[in-house]
């Protein structure tokens, strides 16, 4: 399902994605100042759940605009995300929570 996805998707919005990952990359390469990635699912302009898969997820699940938006006020103050890209989408973990424990596993899945 996540292939069928990703080939529709890229269908639509080939360009972006190209010029997404080459910006990512080109962050990452940097050193100069700290950075973070978020990379959310698709997404909705339903409610918020407070809830998602963060770290490695599937493209499949969309994810809200309110629980993108709360885990970028959650990031503000996380100097130890620092260096990582982290993947967003729907779930079930509450949201501090899931970022929590990403950020302690201190991997990124960033394929650059």
């Amino acid at each position: 399902a996540d292939k069928q996805v990703s080939q529709r998707v890229r269908g639509h919005i080939a360009t972006w994605f190209k010029w997404k990952y080459e910006g990512d990359k080109n962050l990452v390469a940097r050193n100069t100042f700290k950075w973070t990635i978020l990379r959310p699912g698709g997404l909705t302009d339903a409610p918020g759940t407070g809830k998602a898969a963060i770290g490695r997820t599937s493209i499949t699940q969309t994810v809200t605009r309110d629980d993108v938006a709360q885990v970028l006020a959650l990031l503000l103050d996380r100097e130890d995300a620092a260096g990582l890209a982290i993947d967003l989408a729907g779930g079930d973990t509450p949201l501090e929570e899931g970022l929590d424990a990403m950020i302690r596993k201190g991997e990124t899945d960033f394929l650059g």
